[in-house]
């Protein structure tokens, strides 16, 4: 599941697989990789166990990647799809963390009162997006955060915040979506264009790394200095921090003009 999650939208091969399992510290027996049968009876246990799909991405070799549907941007663990996946308000799912950890811990039984931590610290850090979040969103609408006037919470990524001028959305299709984890900040330019040379100029012009598809067909591109993607923190997000980097890409997204 490692393997296929890090893989991100590229995907990869059943081939890279088996190499991978042949040098790995957990092939105990040392085997030569593995059938295409046994290859598909692992990936449909791995789509049942965790609530997913896997799907085939058809070139000269097959590659296999989790679908944008079930792995929203930035997330390339088991950790961030688990904790994105299992909903704060439905402790029931499938994909429960009980389930996992206990899957995790290859069958060994976990005492209650760990899994009980576990569960606590895991929902205090699920609550981090929400809560800084509806902050960043409060302080758009109070006019702190400089070229933005509109701030809502993203449709599909529940830890992700959308923060755009109206303005300028109507006029070139941009917007900021920013996403908070429990140790960092991500900073994402989207649109909806589909026009492929009008994306690659805006690429070009905004200094973008290559945009992925994501749901609802909107496209998302970081920065290609990933100084401006990405801020870590330790405990918490700094609000000034976060509201100074968005007015700094605000200003990025005015600038172009399809």
């Amino acid at each position: 599941m490692h393997q296929i999650i890090t893989s991100s939208t590229r995907g990869v091969s059943r081939e890279e697989l088996c190499r991978r399992w042949e040098r790995s510290s957990m092939n105990d027996e040392k085997e030569n990789g593995f059938s295409e049968r046994t290859f598909h009876r692992i990936r449909r246990t791995l789509e049942s166990v965790f609530d997913i799909d896997i799907e085939c991405v058809k070139a000269s070799e097959p590659r296999y990647r989790i679908s944008t549907d079930d792995l929203g941007p930035g997330e390339s663990s088991i950790l961030s799809m688990i904790l994105s996946k299992t909903d704060m308000r439905n402790s029931n799912k499938s994909s429960s963390l009980r389930d996992i950890m206990e899957l995790l811990t290859v069958g060994s039984k976990v005492p209650k009162e760990d899994l009980d931590i576990v569960k606590s610290i895991s929902h205090k850090l699920r609550r981090i997006p929400y809560e800084y979040g509806k902050l960043l969103i409060k302080a758009v609408e109070r006019g702190e955060v400089a070229g933005a006037n509109k701030a809502a919470c993203d449709e599909d990524y529940r830890r992700y915040v959308c923060v755009w001028n109206h303005d300028d959305y109507h006029r070139n299709d941009l917007w900021l979506s920013i996403g908070i984890d429990e140790d960092s900040m991500l900073f994402y330019i989207v649109t909806s264009q589909q026009d492929v040379e009008i994306r690659e100029r805006m690429a070009r012009e905004l200094s973008l790394d290559n945009g992925i598809k994501y749901r609802r067909d909107y496209w998302w591109y970081e920065p290609a200095d990933k100084s401006k993607f990405q801020i870590n923190f330790e405990t918490f997000p700094d609000m000034e921090i976060l509201k100074a980097h968005t007015e700094k890409l605000v200003a990025l997204i005015a600038l172009f003009n399809p």
